[in-house]
């Protein structure tokens, strides 16, 4: 039967009356994008909601049944007649061989014949002479969701003056004067209609956009009374993509800006084919540009991009979309990032003892791929689930190395399918091949008669012995032991090791060697020094290594450890193992003060310390470093021969004065002395009389002699950054005190720093790292390296300093910390600083006094505000002091910066974001320009920024931008930047309740980590000076309105002025 010859009634009986139904409403709203007739098979392609397509296709039987070949579900599952191919048969009946041009010629021709065979007494009948008349159209309540369904119900009536009249009811041989509008309407319903139109009568929705296209002045309404008002301009539209905060899902929609559109309303799209138009608070404005029919579906809903499909939306659909139409991103395609995902790669085994076959894949979360094969069809794209904006993708590079890796064991082939044939090759990868893969996280998988001869081939399990001896020392010593067997000799591994095999004959059994295990074991004590043993065979270490030994024995996998249960007790504890528990001790006056984390801390110093060792607190940034130092150092010495000896504090320049405080604060019993300024030289022979002496690094390096002849109890080093760098002067003068403990304190994640940790490690405990050429090789270089054996250094390097290293941060302490920390940093000028500081501070004084002797105290607040101004200013930086100086004129214009930069070093190190605010706009600039000096990249806001939101956008949206650096005034209310977790104030606010709303812009319901708060203050100054004001007077200066100098002066008596300047 040829296809052309195809009816409605066989069409019908392809798949029943309602499959029909459906196809054809398919055909009818212009769905079916192309039908090719081809032989006895048509092809062609569908439009699908969600702005997708089909191809499907079908053959015509010789009974005029169909064989489908279509790949949708109705099809594939169930082998139902689906409406897409029936729609493709009713495209082909309406046009047999071409174009639109003749169905439409067809149906012109049976509208015309029909309308000829219509009387024309039958019309109505028109005339400038007849009754005055009005075309009234009125529509369902529910029009929009009818045209949608491409069938509007529309009531025709006649304004008449007796009133409204159905077409049917008007008299025969009645004439109407219509406007000329409604008669071209009427003309057009008529065409619509075939003939004189009915009072209610259904149109397409190709129809009814034909009527409101010249339905501009007629009278439309819906039943419910609204009128509706047809517009002629056409309106742009576009799409907007915005991002769900929770989801990460991207929620696509059209918009238009639109007059008359109230807020909170939402506009309709009716769109049929390449027309549409907008319906907004009764108004239908005409679409100036429409998108193709298979994205039609976001005009009536919007089209929710989920997270998983987030990736292919930006590379492959919304370029297409772009060619159609303007698309607003909220968040710009720029800022979603993508970082090769970590796969976990599974191997599948079968074969014999003398061959193997192999099958490797790539594991992506819930996605297996042949791993090493080319991309596959679509875009994998696992979702971050802690940053909405980050992806995981295929790691080629990855999947590239495990291929390698194969090969390396000695399989040849093409991914993902390998081979390895012969006996020695197969057996010294059972031996140590497939282990050291499950080891580096593999997942192994016998299948066949592979899975019963692993289980019938014995390994040799290396054996680890360990017994105390009398010194304290710790002697260790190696067997091989097999399953069911003797002891074997180490001789005998060693020779197989020696030939390269991970197997050996022994009595006529194939005996099985994990290799890796066996070099793991050794490797454990390659760099611990060690002594002969009096037992043959075995070596001695100190028990310094102890924790390291036990640490890394139960770490791996394949050997067996014997050792003696209080040595394994003693390690554990020091290890700081799940089980052990701490020894809690009396902390007296602190005993109220400090969170519960910190007297974990307090008591793991003193465990260090009665057990002859010393050790890094470092916790990350705003912890409490300090105040858990000063109460370990408040303590008795365990070591009788140091009690009573002082303790030294090395610290950088800008927190001595902070370490004075927080001791005077925390510790006051403790008699301290600051070991700076001119005369320090004549403090040294009195430096036994304290408890505590801080200095600086720069002043150790200058005193380096006098520290000579000085016994301490205790050195702490703040801020082990100074001495990261064996070679630098400050390393070499730290190394050169004498004390008998040692701690060094940090912020920063040392063990991931490993250049930095060798002369760190140097300083604590001379030796335990061994030689920095060995340490190099062993650790430094193969970390650097990366990939596995990168790897096993780090793991080891960790294992190495674990027990002697403390690192809690905030999240791990998150039950004892408030949901902001507020601290106080001071200062201390620099001697440029001080200079000018001196001098503007005289001249301020004497200012002061002969106004107020002048004019009186009140009309002279103004002139005073200017002075307290520069005073303040000189305390930031020296630049701001235009009027003074030439910007640049001084070396050291501004302890602050040196102060900041300290503390954004250990920020950045530790991963956190800050905000920076500060009252002077120029003091930004300076600071902006510093950063970019420096390589770091930051955000900027004052009270010229036009870009306010783009710029809060950028930061919470980006977060390898550390620093947003924004004004007080400009950035202290309506800004919600929860990306950052720690704010630095740089000089302070009259009114700490604006300090405190700008600390805020962090510390926001979405934040979900303590924030961090530091004020800069310049010591024995008038900033210092500010803070106690605001303590004496804080209820009348929170009470003040506004943020301006003017403002809160007029808070403030001459008293208050005289203790700011200190006037006598």
């Amino acid at each position: 039967m040829p296809l052309s010859a195809i009816t409605r009634k066989q069409m019908i009986a392809w798949g029943g009356p309602e499959v029909y139904a459906q196809a054809e409403r398919l055909a009818k709203r212009g769905a079916v994008l192309q039908a090719e007739l081809c032989g006895d098979s048509v092809s062609g392609v569908i439009a699908r909601e969600g702005a997708s397509e089909i191809r499907t296709r079908f053959r015509l039987l010789a009974n005029g049944l169909i064989e489908s070949q279509c790949p949708c579900p109705t099809h594939v599952r169930s082998g139902l007649v689906c409406p897409h191919v029936v729609a493709l048969g009713i495209t082909l009946m309406l046009r047999k061989t071409d174009p639109q041009r003749e169905a439409k010629y067809r149906e012109d021709l049976r509208r015309a014949r029909r309308i000829a065979q219509i009387p024309p007494e039958n019309y109505l009948q028109r005339g400038a002479d007849g009754l005055p008349a009005r075309i009234v159209l009125t529509l369902s309540p529910d029009w929009v969701s009818e045209f949608r369904n491409a069938e509007v119900g529309v009531r025709l009536q006649l304004d008449l003056p007796s009133g409204l009249t159905d077409p049917a009811a008007v008299p025969r041989g009645s004439k109407l004067a219509l406007p000329a509008a409604d008669d071209i309407l009427l003309t057009v319903i008529e065409d619509i209609v075939g003939g004189p139109p009915p009072e209610r009568f259904t149109v397409d929705a190709a129809d009814f956009l034909n009527l409101l296209d010249v339905a501009s002045q007629a009278i439309l309404r819906t039943a419910g009374s609204e009128t509706l008002t047809v517009e002629q301009i056409p309106m742009k539209t576009l799409l907007k993509v915005d991002l769900d905060p929770d989801s990460g899902d991207l929620i696509v929609y059209p918009f238009a800006e639109l007059p008359f559109l109230q807020t909170g309303s939402l506009p309709v799209f009716l769109v049929y084919g390449r027309r549409g138009r907008i319906l907004a608070n009764g108004h239908l404005w005409p679409m100036e540009n429409v998108l193709p029919i298979p994205y039609h579906s976001i005009y009536c809903r919007d089209e929710v991009i989920t997270r998983d499909r987030v990736l292919t939306f930006l590379h492959r659909d919304l370029p297409a979309l772009e060619a159609h139409t303007p698309v607003m991103m909220e968040v710009p395609p720029d800022l979603f990032v993508t970082e090769p995902g970590e796969p976990v790669f599974r191997l599948t085994l079968q074969g014999s003892q003398a061959s193997l076959r192999a099958t490797l894949s790539a594991c992506y979360g819930p996605h297996t791929l042949p791993a090493g094969s080319p991309e596959t069809q679509g875009e994998l794209a696992l979702p971050d689930p802690a940053d909405i904006l980050k992806y995981r993708t295929r790691n080629s590079a990855a999947e590239a190395a495990a291929c390698r890796l194969l090969t390396a064991y000695g399989f040849e082939g093409t991914p993902p399918e390998y081979t390895l044939v012969g006996t020695r090759p197969v057996l010294n990868f059972l031996g140590t091949g497939y282990r050291s893969l499950g080891r580096a996280g593999w997942k192994i998988t016998f299948t066949g008669k592979l899975s019963s001869l692993i289980d019938t081939l014995p390994v040799i399990t290396p054996v680890v012995r360990i017994n105390e001896t009398a010194s304290g020392w710790f002697d260790v010593g190696f067997d091989f032991d097999r399953q069911n067997g003797p002891l074997l000799p180490p001789a005998e591994i060693q020779r197989a090791l020696n030939r390269g095999d991970a197997f050996l004959e022994h009595h006529g059994t194939t005996l099985l060697i994990d290799r890796e295990a066996v070099d793991a074991m050794r490797a454990v004590f390659e760099d611990c020094p060690s002594r002969e043993s009096p037992v043959p065979g075995h070596f001695l270490l100190p028990p310094v290594y102890a924790p390291f030994v036990h640490a890394s024995l139960n770490a791996l996998d394949g050997i067996d450890v014997e050792d003696p249960p209080d040595w394994r007790d003693r390690a554990s504890a020091r290890n700081r193992d799940a089980h052990t528990r701490l020894t809690p001790i009396p902390l007296g006056m602190l005993e109220n003060t400090l969170r519960p984390y910190q007297k974990e801390g307090v008591y793991w110093l003193r465990f260090l310390e009665e057990a002859g060792f010393n050790g890094i607190l470092a916790d990350e940034m705003g912890l409490g470093k300090t105040v858990q130092t000063l109460a370990w150092l408040s303590l008795q010495r365990s070591d009788a021969e140091t009690r009573g000896k002082t303790a030294l504090i090395v610290c950088p320049t800008s927190l001595v004065e902070n370490w004075n405080r927080e001791a005077k604060t925390f510790v006051p019993h403790l008699r301290r002395v600051i070991l700076s300024g001119p005369d320090r030289a004549t403090l040294f022979p009195r430096v036994a009389e304290y408890d505590l002496a801080i200095t600086s690094y720069a002043l150790l390096r200058r005193d380096l002699e006098a520290y000579r002849a000085l016994r301490f109890a205790v050195v702490v080093l703040d801020e082990a950054q100074h001495i990261k760098n064996r070679s630098t002067q400050n390393a070499v003068a730290a190394k050169q005190i004498h004390a008998v403990g040692k701690l060094v304190l940090t912020g920063t994640p040392v063990e991931n720093s490993v250049a930095d940790l060798w002369s760190i490690m140097d300083f604590l405990m001379p030796g335990y790292l061994g030689e920095y050429e060995g340490f190099r090789l062993g650790y430094e270089l193969p970390i650097a390296a990366g990939g596995r054996e990168g790897e096993l250094a780090q793991a080891k390097l960790r294992r190495k300093l674990h027990p002697f290293l403390l690192r809690r941060l905030k999240r791990d302490v998150a039950h004892d910390l408030p949901d902001k920390i507020v601290r106080v940093s001071y200062c201390r000028l620099t001697s440029d600083q001080q200079k000018v500081y001196s001098d503007l501070l005289a001249v301020s004084r004497r200012s002061i006094g002969d106004l107020v002797r002048a004019k009186g105290f009140d009309r002279s607040r103004m002139e005073i505000l200017a002075m307290l101004m520069r005073l303040r200013q000189a305390c930031c930086h020296l630049d701001l002091l235009k009027d003074h100086h030439p910007p640049g004129s001084y070396a050291a214009p501004s302890s602050k910066f040196e102060a900041f930069f300290e503390l954004l070093d250990e920020a950045m190190d530790g991963g956190h974001r800050i905000l920076v605010f500060s009252q002077f706009v120029t003091l930004l600039k300076l600071l902006r320009a510093e950063l970019d000096q420096r390589g770091i990249p930051c955000c900027y806001l004052d009270g010229a920024t036009q870009d306010r939101l783009a710029q809060c956008q950028r930061f919470n949206l980006t977060p390898s931008i550390p620093v947003f650096l924004i004004s007080l005034k400009a950035g202290g209310t309506g800004l919600n930047l929860t990306g950052a977790d720690m704010v630095i104030h740089l000089d302070p606010w009259w009114n700490p309740a604006v300090e405190d709303q700008a600390t805020d812009r962090a510390h926001r319901i979405g934040q979900k980590r303590t924030v961090y708060s530091i004020k800069l203050i310049a010591e024995h100054t008038v900033e210092e000076k500010v803070l106690a004001l605001q303590r004496k007077k804080q209820a009348v200066i929170q009470a003040t309105l506004g943020t301006t100098d003017a403002a809160l002066m007029r808070t403030l008596s001459f008293e208050d002025i005289r203790d700011l300047v200190g006037l006598t």
